[in-house]
């Protein structure tokens, strides 16, 4: 279930995303997703995530979601929400 997917730049704004927020890049390359599994453990899904994927992750599991990031220069870079 995709909770966030690609967001313009003013729309990021208003809903107070973070600038420069991976959202807001639209490239192949580049781009951000939030999401869950339905029937799978949020906190099972983050740590799986967190264990094979190799952009950024954002621990959003206290929430609700896992925000995987990718950009090449965020390798291995997590944060809490």
């Amino acid at each position: 279930i995709i909770t966030s997917g690609h967001r313009p730049e003013p729309i990021n704004t208003q809903l107070a995303g973070a600038p420069g927020s991976e959202h807001t890049y639209s490239q192949p390359d580049k781009g951000a997703v939030d999401f869950l599994l339905d029937g799978v453990g949020i906190y099972k899904l983050q740590n799986w995530c967190d264990e094979h994927w190799p952009y950024s992750i954002g621990f959003g599991a206290p929430k609700g979601f896992v925000h995987l990031g990718m950009r090449p220069d965020l390798l291995h870079r997590r944060w809490n929400y």
